[in-house]
């Protein structure tokens, strides 16, 4: 993911225009309390408060990986 989708154009203008990415490596940094995975990469969506929102398992192309970015933001409109 990091080194073929994040990449991408479209990726990383949808990122950035959408969210603020943050990346944690599990071997040198300690994930926030509440925040457990189970297998890498896994991917948590967090509110401007600091609660989760969402928390995904598993790689993805950039079709799948846009969709499922897609999908959080409908969730958080509804949510509003």
């Amino acid at each position: 993911m990091k080194q073929d989708v994040f990449p991408q154009k479209e990726v990383a203008g949808f990122l950035s225009k959408n969210f603020i990415p943050v990346v944690l490596d599990i071997d040198d940094d300690m994930l926030p309390e509440g925040f457990e995975y189970y297998a890498v990469p896994t991917f948590f969506v967090v509110s401007e408060k600091g609660a989760l929102i969402e928390r995904v398992v598993g790689g993805a192309d950039k079709a799948q990986f846009l969709e499922y970015l897609r999908g959080v933001l409908k969730k958080d409109e509804l949510a509003k």
